[in-house]
């Protein structure tokens, strides 16, 4: 039986993180109980759609009682088969978040230079002058809050859909690890919230100056792990590339495979994300653009139904005795 690329993308990433963590100057621990309790939130508040829905499809019947146990006892594979994701999830997320914590010191914030130099010659000017506007600054603040919900709960959607979706899933895991876990070593830059912090100067400090003051908390927040190498829920300091618009992004194409109109909402949430990004200081300009490009291109090459890449993503999940096997729906 072939193994499902899910687990050899997670199990590569615990390669890569453990051997970050071999050759670091500085012990991190590794943060696993938060993360793995947020997926495990996202399972819970499925099973109760998953529940919702069944009763609705029940009451349409004449005996109700009888179709309601029936279609709980049809979800089983269903409801196992998002169990399993919520596990990979939470463990990629928490040793994403490790990587990221050991960036400083495995290697150094030398891309931040080079990052602001491009967005400078590609604007014109520092991007965060042209994205900043008081009238937007309580969207951009919102749309950053509402990120992990809108995000979380869209994978909770396919997650729990009568149709299969396991090439979305899987994609959200090789963006996270392949763009995220890994990339975010190509080229280390903390951004420019942090340029002055880290020791580029200070270029960037009427943009901190004049910043929301719920970004500056949060940044202080980071600053103090990072100062005491020390991990937990959201930590480290990594700008290249921007998560938050790589995933929104990926939120967009999972948009359009549960209703197509949702494309609408879910490209504008993705560029006031971009915008947000950069006027608040958390990124560049470029994060977010190379972020976008990851995950079309990823999600492009697993969710194409190439014969080979299909077997490979849609591998089934080792399942226990007692619990049928999840059937791909049409």
């Amino acid at each position: 039986m072939k193994v499902a690329l899910r687990y050899w993308l997670v199990g590569f990433q615990a390669l890569f993180v453990v051997t970050l963590a071999l050759v670091s100057s500085r012990p991190i621990p590794f943060e696993f109980s938060r993360p793995m309790g947020a997926a495990m939130m996202i399972w819970s508040v499925g099973i109760l759609f998953l529940i919702v829905r069944t009763m609705i499809t029940a009451f349409r019947t004449d005996n109700a009682n009888e179709a309601f146990f029936e279609g709980i006892k049809a979800e089983v594979g269903t409801i196992f088969a998002a169990l399993v994701y919520a596990v990979l999830l939470g463990l990629s997320i928490a040793l994403h978040g490790w990587g990221k914590s050991m960036i400083p010191h495995v290697t150094t914030y030398w891309a931040d230079p080079y990052l602001a130099n491009l967005d400078a010659a590609l604007f014109g000017q520092d991007p965060w002058r042209l994205f900043r506007s008081d009238l937007l600054r309580p969207l951009y603040a919102e749309a950053y809050v509402s990120w992990f919900l809108i995000t979380f709960g869209t994978m909770g959607f396919l997650a729990f859909s009568k149709r299969d979706h396991s090439a979305l899933l899987t994609s959200y895991l090789a963006i996270l690890i392949i763009g995220g876990t890994v990339g975010q070593y190509l080229l280390p830059s903390a951004g420019p919230i942090f340029y002055e912090r880290i020791g580029h100067g200070a270029r960037f400090a009427e943009l901190v100056a004049t910043n929301d003051p719920t970004y500056g908390l949060f940044a202080d927040y980071l600053w103090k792990h990072y100062q005491a190498g020390g991990a937990d829920l959201g930590t480290g300091i990594s700008a290249m590339p921007s998560m938050h618009v790589t995933l929104a992004i990926w939120t967009v194409i999972a948009a359009r495979a549960l209703w197509r109109p949702l494309m609408i909402p879910a490209s504008i949430y993705a560029l006031v994300i971009w915008a947000a990004s950069i006027a608040s200081g958390w990124h560049y300009a470029l994060d977010g653009v190379v972020g976008a490009v990851i995950a079309i291109a990823v999600t492009y090459a697993l969710t194409r139904r190439q014969p080979a890449v299909a077997e490979l993503v849609d591998a089934p999940a080792t399942v226990e005795p007692g619990v049928p096997k999840p059937a791909p729906a049409a």
